[in-house]
């Protein structure tokens, strides 16, 4: 009888094991007020504060085989199962989100996460880092999510400032939504890696610099 117990508890300790590795890990972000906007310290205008709910974000960006999983069809390099899930335009990522019961996360959302509260404009902080960006840590050439430690938000939350762009849930009108991240690059010398800079792009097209993750 005490065997049958032991057998048992261990295959659910198995199966628990085994979730928590396919479920992606979340950050919590406290409810509160945060510096939204372009920083004061660059003189380009005043920071807004912005108030928000608690939520939950992913810690990593949304990866191929994390995708496969819920969507089959997706096809991606050799080797590429860990690199971030690109060439998904902004109805497949809300889809995948849903389908996991997520959501993408709103643009303010995104960057609270990434910045913290006190208006840093640097997942990191305020200094850009000393090294040259490097190509590989753009969204052309890519690495395993989460391969900088460097690049680490207040709350944990990693590859804010390189790695690809993300789309978020806002969308306007026109057919465009938010992007948000930065790509390390040698030509951008980081200026596309800030906390509060943005894109747009059109929610049906697809990208191999632009991919997601999702909140809750």
């Amino acid at each position: 009888m005490k065997a049958s117990i032991i057998i048992i508890l261990l295959i659910c300790n198995w199966t628990m094991t085994v979730a928590m590795k396919k479920a992606p890990e979340m950050m919590e972000i406290p409810a509160g007020k945060f510096i939204m906007g372009p920083n004061a310290a660059n003189h380009r205008e005043s920071p807004n504060s912005v108030d928000l709910p608690p939520f939950h974000i992913d810690r990593f960006e949304t990866s191929n085989s994390e995708y496969k999983r819920i969507i089959p069809s997706h096809r991606y390099p050799k080797g590429a199962d860990l690199h971030p899930v690109t060439g998904i335009n902004w109805k497949e990522a809300q889809n995948y989100c849903k389908r996991i019961g997520k959501r993408l996360p709103s643009s303010a959302e995104w960057e609270k996460a990434a910045r913290g509260v006190d208006g840093r404009i640097y997942p990191w902080g305020d200094k850009a880092p000393k090294r040259k960006a490097h190509p590989y840590f753009s969204g052309l050439v890519k690495r395993k999510t989460g391969h900088n430690k460097k690049d680490r938000s207040p709350y944990g939350v990693r590859d804010m400032a390189g790695s690809v762009w993300e789309w978020t849930s806002d969308h306007h009108a026109d057919g465009k939504a938010v992007t948000r991240g930065g790509l390390w690059n040698f030509h951008l010398d980081y200026e596309y890696s800030k906390t509060y800079e943005f894109s747009m792009a059109e929610i049906d097209k697809k990208f191999p610099f632009l991919g997601f993750r999702c909140a809750r």
